[in-house]
């Protein structure tokens, strides 16, 4: 029984000192003997990898616009591009391309910040550049959150560790204890789970490219792509003016039938 009450004492100040800690204000450091280490001016933080705060995770987007001819082989360039670029470890997250009358790719690259100006350079130098743009996003407080939790979690895990080995044989604490520590284990690979994406979206940059088809090509485009429609304007076109007259035809004998009655009203105050 004494084993008991000391194990619930210990699920209370466990509970206690997580409450404290997530009022706690600290900053964090990848090295756990050095949090109280304060965070680099990330004001001066560059795009190119040699002044990044450890807290900054940058997206860039480029849209380009280049001959309708073009748009293929371009978009197969940059994925040729990333998958032989090893030494950056791009990775292509998400690809589409549509072939018609106006081709439209759409790459979306991770790669660390060394690559970036690879991938950018290609799609640049193969057509217009319309829309450039570079994202910076502040991850500074889930960083931190998640590091505190996940410390908070080991010394609690420790402690039910040191728990169980003092309890023996007290079967019923025992289950209580292994229950506890299956439920914490859970949330302690939760936590390294989400420090390592956390770290990699930090690491690694992520590149949205754009290819667009020029929307003007010729003088002669427009006037052949609508001649090339025309069968099915036309037919459009007929199907909506017969919709139309089937609305008018009421209203019109409706109108016809009111003129008539008032005119036949008007002769008869007349006389």
């Amino acid at each position: 029984m004494r084993l008991f009450n000391y194990l619930l004492l210990i699920l209370i100040l466990g509970g206690c000192s997580e409450s404290r800690e997530r009022d706690a204000v600290s900053v964090y450091s990848p090295n756990a003997q050095n949090l109280s280490k304060a965070t680099a001016d990330t004001s001066s933080a560059s795009t190119n990898g040699n002044e990044r705060s450890q807290y900054i995770a940058y997206e860039h987007f480029l849209t380009a616009e280049l001959p309708a001819t073009e748009v293929e082989p371009v978009f197969h360039k940059l994925q040729s591009l990333c998958q032989q670029d090893i030494e950056n470890g791009c990775t292509i997250l998400d690809s589409s391309l549509t072939n018609n009358e106006s081709p439209h790719g759409s790459i979306q690259f991770r790669t660390h910040p060394d690559g970036v100006d690879k991938i950018i350079g290609l799609a640049s130098k193969q057509g217009t550049v319309i829309h450039r743009e570079t994202q910076a996003e502040d991850l500074q407080t889930y960083i931190v959150d998640n590091q505190k939790r996940l410390e908070m979690l080991l010394r609690y895990q420790s402690r039910l560790v040191e728990l169980e080995q003092k309890s023996e044989n007290d079967i019923d604490t025992l289950i209580k204890i292994a229950e506890k520590l299956a439920s914490v284990q859970s949330d302690i690979e939760y936590s390294q789970g989400k420090k390592a994406k956390l770290f990699q979206r930090t690491q690694m940059d992520l590149v949205q490219i754009q290819l667009h088809a020029k929307s003007y090509v010729s003088f002669w485009n427009p006037i052949s792509s609508s001649l090339s429609h025309f069968g099915e304007n036309l037919s459009d076109g007929l199907s909506e003016a017969i919709t139309a007259i089937a609305y008018l035809l009421p209203w019109s004998i409706i109108i016809l039938f009111s003129i008539y009655l008032i005119r036949m009203i008007w002769h008869k105050t007349r006389r």
